[in-house]
């Protein structure tokens, strides 16, 4: 079953990444698709970054991994709301977290 649901997963990337840089098919994307899409990648990053930093435990309640993720996670979080690049975003957050770690060992 499992090897299955991994081949329809694979199956229904591909066909989404086949649609739009397909030359055969000339998919054109309106306007509002457009504007739709321009969102995902920060969206995207968000969703990693977040159970990164952030957790809940039923038993223990709401914890943060330490103030150096959330210092870097804040970092991205400021940086993809201010629609910057992701590439930016990812590389500025993670000098953040690793100068955190390597001067102030938190």
């Amino acid at each position: 079953m499992t090897w299955w649901v991994l081949m329809g997963m694979g199956v229904i990337t591909f066909l989404n990444r086949y649609a739009f840089f397909a030359r055969a098919l000339r998919y054109k994307p309106s306007a509002n698709a457009r504007r739709f899409l321009s969102y995902s990648s920060f969206a995207i990053l968000t969703s990693i970054w977040t159970p990164i930093v952030f957790s809940v435990d039923y038993a223990s309640g709401f914890s943060h991994a330490g103030w150096d993720y959330l210092l870097a996670g804040s970092l991205a979080a400021v940086l993809s709301v201010a629609r910057i690049k992701s590439i930016f975003v990812v590389i500025l957050s993670a000098a953040l977290f690793f100068c955190l770690r390597y001067f102030f060992s938190v």
